[in-house]
């Protein structure tokens, strides 16, 4: 979920917690849709890292929205945050065609197995 938080903030500039919560919930995240406080805690903990900086905005009503703004460090981090998912979706492609091919094996011996029975 991460790496999703900081690209929307990279992409789109600063945002308040809400709207990052949706957007994130949006992307199939169950815990962040089921549990929006996920979503403040990993902000808690990326600002504490450096990754991102925050200050309160303004409200006409109820209380001032926290404004995230990604830092030059969380720009830096995003990078290698994508190229480690790419080197994962390698993996997984990968893992996926060996996995398929596998399964065809399998398939097709249990195909002569009952056209010998």
């Amino acid at each position: 979920m991460e790496p999703f938080v900081l690209l929307r903030l990279a992409e789109d500039g600063p945002a308040h917690g809400y709207e990052l919560a949706r957007s994130v919930a949006a992307l199939d995240f169950r815990r962040a849709a089921d549990d929006p406080s996920v979503v403040y805690k990993l902000l808690r903990s990326l600002e504490d890292q450096g990754y991102l900086t925050s200050q309160w905005g303004t409200a006409e009503a109820g209380p001032p929205p926290r404004i995230y703004r990604l830092t030059a460090a969380g720009r830096a981090y995003l990078d290698e945050r994508a190229v480690d998912l790419e080197r994962q979706a390698t993996r997984i492609k990968v893992f996926l065609v060996r996995y398929r091919r596998h399964r065809r094996r399998l398939r097709s011996g249990r195909a002569s197995r009952k056209g010998k029975a």
